[in-house]
């Protein structure tokens, strides 16, 4: 580049100088600067030798577009004062072969075809066993992962090969399912041999692992089964053990088993179990909250997290009444269970 040319850079407001030195990058050439129309004197102009090539042309950041079609040139970038310009070369005129165009576009082409092609040499420079070892290193569990839930590199499963993927699914299963992680990743992966070790998953015992199938595979469980996996953690679950997973599903997935659960539940569950989620939940599927942590609603459904029996019950009229439930046979069949807890 010509020191005249530095000069006129340098002058050059930011966004115009930024579209200039990508063109410059792309390939594009400077075939005269000037001091003249259309810059007013205190600015300048820089004709390129092609159309510009690494925006659109159009106005933004920063950047005022025209499209002039004129003899001298076409379009023309300017900044938001008008003082700057950077012009690009006539439009061929009808029938006219514009063989710098032509030539552009080839090169430009070429340009795209390498950069694919080394990309997918790059891609495929990266070893399986590298693949296999950086989802190894984030099975890897520290406590802020655990806080924070953080999963496993799932992402790396769309780079993998083949033999990278089989790997994978060999570490998974033979370590068995521990955690939500495994299932996420057992899922993505969702080959045979994956889904077979969810499948077994549902019938482990393990309510939080179960709730976990329902949520990263879906299919592989219908409605039916997803209602009792939910309706088994509504009746049983804890909080750090897939209940709020849970009650987070029912926000999108409640049939009747799912309500009756949920209404049992205020009465039979013990008040550090997380009832109070129950009665917002309830408020909320009824149209009686706006979200299933209204906090308008807060100092209603914060008092189920009481023992005391004759309080429940009298908030659980009062809750029923708002969602037009009747609470009587609740009342009776709870009453029922607790005369005779084995039955």
């Amino acid at each position: 580049m010509r020191t005249e040319h530095l000069h006129v850079l340098a002058q050059m407001p930011a966004p115009l100088r930024a579209l200039l030195e990508a063109e410059l990058a792309d390939g594009n050439s400077i075939v005269e600067v000037g001091h003249s129309f259309p810059a007013p004197p205190v600015g300048a102009y820089v004709k390129l030798a092609r159309r510009v090539a690494t925006r659109p042309r159009a106005g933004g950041t920063g950047i005022a577009f025209r499209e002039r079609n004129g003899s001298e040139y076409s379009g023309e970038f300017a900044d938001e004062r008008g003082f700057f310009f950077v012009l690009e070369p006539p439009a061929p005129q009808p029938g006219e072969v514009d063989m710098n165009a032509i030539r552009a576009d080839l090169e430009s082409r070429q340009r795209a075809a390498d950069a694919a092609r080394m990309a997918e040499q790059a891609r495929a420079a990266r070893s399986a066993s590298e693949i296999v070892d950086r989802f190894r290193s984030s099975m890897q569990m520290t406590v802020d992962k655990w806080r924070d839930g953080e999963g496993y590199a799932i992402a790396l499963l769309a780079e993998a090969n083949a033999e990278a993927r089989a790997t994978i699914e060999s570490i998974l299963v033979s370590r068995g399912v521990g955690d939500w992680r495994d299932v996420e990743a057992l899922a993505a992966l969702d080959t045979p041999r994956a889904r077979n070790a969810l499948t077994r998953v549902l019938c482990s015992g393990r309510r939080d692992l179960a709730e976990a199938v329902t949520r990263y595979a879906p299919h592989l469980v219908n409605d039916a089964e997803r209602t009792r996996v939910l309706v088994d953690l509504l009746e049983r679950g804890e909080i750090y053990g897939g209940l709020t997973q849970a009650l987070a599903q029912v926000r999108e997935f409640h049939p009747p088993e799912i309500i009756d659960a949920l209404l049992r539940g205020l009465l039979a569950r013990p008040a550090a179990s997380g009832i109070p989620h129950y009665a917002a939940m309830l408020l909320f599927l009824h149209g009686q909250a706006e979200s299933d942590i209204d906090w308008a609603q807060r100092p209603f459904w914060i008092r189920f997290a009481t023992d005391d029996r004759a309080e429940r019950e009298r908030l659980f009229r009062e809750l029923c009444g708002r969602i037009g439930i009747d609470p009587e046979p609740y009342l009776r069949a709870e009453a029922s269970r607790r005369a005779d807890p084995s039955a």
